[in-house]
C-alpha cells in the first residue's frame, strides 16, 4: 500500500510507501522536506456524515451569483484605468490590491464557508509572493480591517498563518 498526502510547500500530491510513514522525506517535485503521515488502518477511519445535497446546491448557486455580480460590476465600470483592470492584467499589483482576498478568506473560514475560502485561496495562489506580503501585512499589524474584529485574535492569527503556509 501507499500513503498519499499533499506537499506542505508546493501542494502537489505525493505518494510514499507505508514503510516511511511517520518520518520526514523530500517532495519529488519541489525537494522540500515534509512529514509523511503514518498509514491509517481501516478500523481507525471515522465515517463522515453524508453531504447535504441541498446545501451543496445552494452554495453553488450562491457562488455563481457572486461570479455573475463580479462580471457585471467589471462590465459596468468598463474603465481603461489600469487600477480597475482585473488583477491578472495588472502590471503594478501591490499587496494592498489583495487585502480583500485575505479578508474574505478569513471571514469565510470563520463562517465555515470552506469552499468559498478555497476560491479566495486559489485567486491568491496566482500571485503567491504579493499575496504572502499582503498576509504578512495583516500579521504585522500594517493592514487593519474592522470586519475581522469579530474573529478572536488568536483564531485570526491562526487563519493568517495557515494562509501564509498555503501560499509558500
Amino acid at each position: 500500500m501507499t500513503i498519499t498526502f499533499r506537499c506542505e510547500h508546493c501542494g502537489k500530491k505525493v505518494e510514499a510507501p507505508d514503510s516511511v510513514g511517520g518520518k520526514r522525506g523530500k517532495c519529488p517535485y519541489c525537494k522540500q522536506s515534509n512529514y509523511i503521515p503514518s498509514p491509517v488502518k481501516d478500523d481507525e477511519l471515522i465515517g463522515l456524515a453524508p453531504e447535504d445535497e441541498d446545501e451543496r446546491q445552494r452554495t453553488q448557486v450562491e457562488m455563481e451569483a457572486i461570479r455573475d455580480q463580479h462580471k457585471n460590476l467589471i462590465a459596468e465600470l468598463g474603465s481603461s484605468d489600469a487600477s480597475s483592470a482585473p488583477l491578472e492584467r495588472r502590471e503594478d499589483l501591490k499587496p494592498e490590491d489583495l487585502y480583500h482576498l485575505v479578508v474574505n478568506y478569513c471571514l469565510d473560514l470563520a463562517d465555515s464557508k470552506l469552499e468559498q475560502a478555497e476560491v479566495h485561496l486559489g485567486e491568491m495562489r496566482k500571485f503567491r509572493r504579493t499575496a504572502a506580503t499582503a498576509v504578512d501585512d495583516f500579521l504585522n499589524g500594517k493592514a487593519i480591517e474592522p470586519a475581522l474584529d469579530r474573529i478572536p485574535t488568536k483564531v485570526l492569527q491562526g487563519f493568517l498563518n495557515q494562509l501564509r503556509s498555503a501560499l509558500k
